[in-house]
């Protein structure tokens, strides 16, 4: 008899230390939960950024190229014109069809806002979208690992089974992975 009850006041020990542990994983795991979707907001927002700025871009490329054509063919135009025998509207002509391919070039080189120096910058835009985008992705894989581990250490202080216990750590420990490769190598978490 005296062996029966320390066998259930052991039980109840363990099933109330069981219960401790398995709030202080759920508590754990919902911190790490709660930074990990911050970080997915923070990834989301950018690619949305991102891709405004590169969709912006791109236009003031397109702008440029418009640009940049219309100038050369009003160069073309100006030189097609016969200035006669006039020595002045010749010069004048001349100057003039200079200007707009002086233009057409400013359009297409100029090395703060050419398109050649938009491209650059449109690309870069692209560039931190992709990587962004991958990020949220990682960060969403991570969230989803946190949120079963949370769901099986809840399930385990119902149940008592330190099985499920450990499958909630490993899915924390898959969580945190998948969150810190988010920050360090995004490729290698977004599936």
């Amino acid at each position: 008899m005296h062996q029966a009850l320390e066998h259930q006041e052991h039980a109840e020990h363990a099933a109330k230390h069981g219960h401790k542990h398995a709030a202080l994983i759920v508590a754990v795991l919902a911190a790490l939960l709660a930074i990990t979707e911050q970080q997915a907001r923070h990834a989301e927002i950018k690619v949305s950024n991102n891709g405004i700025l590169a969709a912006d871009s791109w236009s003031q490329y397109q702008a440029k190229s418009t640009r940049q054509l219309m100038s050369e063919d009003l160069s073309r135009l100006v030189m097609a014109f016969d200035a006669g025998n006039d020595p002045a509207m010749a010069a004048r002509r001349q100057a003039l069809a200079k200007q707009f391919q002086d233009d057409a070039t400013r359009f297409a080189k100029d090395p703060k806002d050419g398109k050649e120096a938009i491209s650059v910058r449109a690309r870069a835009f692209e560039a931190d979208r992709s990587e962004a985008l991958e990020r949220a992705h990682s960060f969403d894989n991570a969230a989803a690992a946190l949120e079963l581990g949370i769901v099986l250490a809840t399930a385990s202080a119902i149940t008592m089974s330190t099985l499920l216990v450990r499958f909630a750590l490993l899915m924390g420990v898959v969580g945190v992975t998948l969150a810190a490769l988010g920050l360090t190598f995004p490729d290698l978490a977004a599936f």
